[in-house]
Order: C-alpha cells, then structure tokens, then sequence
C-alpha cells in the first residue's frame, strides 16, 4: 500500500501528524532523522515527503539530494517543514530546489492537499480528511 513519509526530529509533531492521518486511512510513515527516513524510503512504497529542513547533523536538504540520486521519481514530491523563526531564512534554498514549503505552526489539514495528490482516490487507501470539527493544530 502506498505510503506517505515524514521526517521531523520533533517526536510528538512526528506522533501527531502520522495518528491524524492513519485515522483518515493514509499509511502515514515516520522518520526522526536523514539515515532513518533513507531506510524507510529503501524499504517502503513511498509515495511523497514531508521534510523538516532542521534535522540535526543533517538537514532536510541532505534528505532531498539523496532522493533526487537515489529515488528520483520522488525529488517532485517533497515539501519541505520549518519552524525557521526569521522569516524566508530558509526559503532561498527551497525556492532555489523548486519545492513548496510549510512553516510550523502548520494546521494538519495543511498537508491535505499535498496527501491527496500523491495518494490519490485509486491508491487504494480510504482518504476522508474531514472530521466534524477537527482541525488540527501541529
């Protein structure tokens, strides 16, 4: 089954985000760093990638070249996640890749519409992202 990746050194962004979405019927896969979400990519049918660009001795960035050497059906598929307090701080390098990017706080409907491109109504996964009243806050 077709799944969704996202990586975040943030543990409880990372239990949030993936129980919001495995509710909604999305294979929501997580990773706390670059060397775990590559084993996770070399293992899983991923479809597309939410990437924190601070990720410790690494960065999302790192993520993204091995993706695009390496699983490069995907480098059109990654959207890049800051909590960068200076606005646009990180921004240049991602408009320079050409990818979208979300900044923390983000609402988990946020990724909605990334989530339904990449899975798509014939992946074979019940998507129904909307629950009376439940707009989640990450």
């Amino acid at each position: 089954m077709p799944a969704v990746l996202y990586v975040d050194d943030e543990p409880a962004l990372r239990r949030l985000v993936r129980r919001w979405y495995e509710r909604r019927g999305v294979t929501m896969r997580v990773a706390a760093s670059v060397a775990e979400a590559k084993r996770i990519l070399s293992e899983d049918d991923i479809v597309g990638a939410f990437v924190d660009v601070w990720l410790g001795a690494q960065t999302g960035f790192d993520l993204y070249a091995w993706i695009a050497e390496f699983r490069p059906r995907l480098k059109d598929r990654v959207v890049f996640i800051t909590g960068d307090v200076v606005p646009g701080a990180d921004n240049g390098n991602v408009q320079a890749l050409g990818r979208a990017v979300i900044t923390k706080p983000f609402g988990l409907d946020d990724l909605e519409p990334y989530v339904r491109a990449w899975i798509g109504n014939g992946g074979g996964a019940r998507i129904s992202l909307e629950e009376p009243g439940a707009r989640g806050q990450a």
